[in-house]
């Protein structure tokens, strides 16, 4: 016989893996203590929710704000977006004061007039 490893005679196979075998009972075990400690987990973060909730409303029942409701709260603005009108309404107002005729200081008699006529004035000034 030769010393090469690559030569094999017909009396060596190569050792068939050997199947792996996965013991069920360990498994449902594993599984069944695992929903036995969740249940516990439960059962305890449902006490300790029911103990928050009677030392912040001795009395048993919690009273809702009268802030709940109203369009805005403080700074914020509570309506959903697609309900939100104010900035369409600002950027009317605002176009209507740039083309229209008011006053901007009635004491100091000081108006406006809209922007188009008041660029032309200036660029004929500009001209002269």
């Amino acid at each position: 016989m030769s010393a090469n490893p690559t030569d094999h005679t017909v009396s060596e196979r190569p050792q068939l893996q050997e199947p792996e075998s996965l013991s069920t009972r360990r498994a449902v075990a594993i599984a069944i203590l695992f929903l036995v400690v969740f249940f516990f987990a439960v059962l305890w973060s449902v006490r300790i929710f029911k103990t928050e909730e009677r030392a912040l409303a001795p009395q048993g029942t919690i009273t809702v704000p009268a802030e709940i409701g109203k369009s805005q709260i403080g700074i914020v603005n509570q309506r959903l977006f697609e309900l939100q009108l104010e900035a369409e309404q600002k950027k009317n107002q605002q176009v209507n004061r740039l083309n229209s005729y008011g006053w901007t200081d009635r004491e100091k008699q000081i108006i406006h007039i809209p922007i188009d006529q008041a660029m032309e004035k200036l660029a004929a000034e500009g001209k002269k």
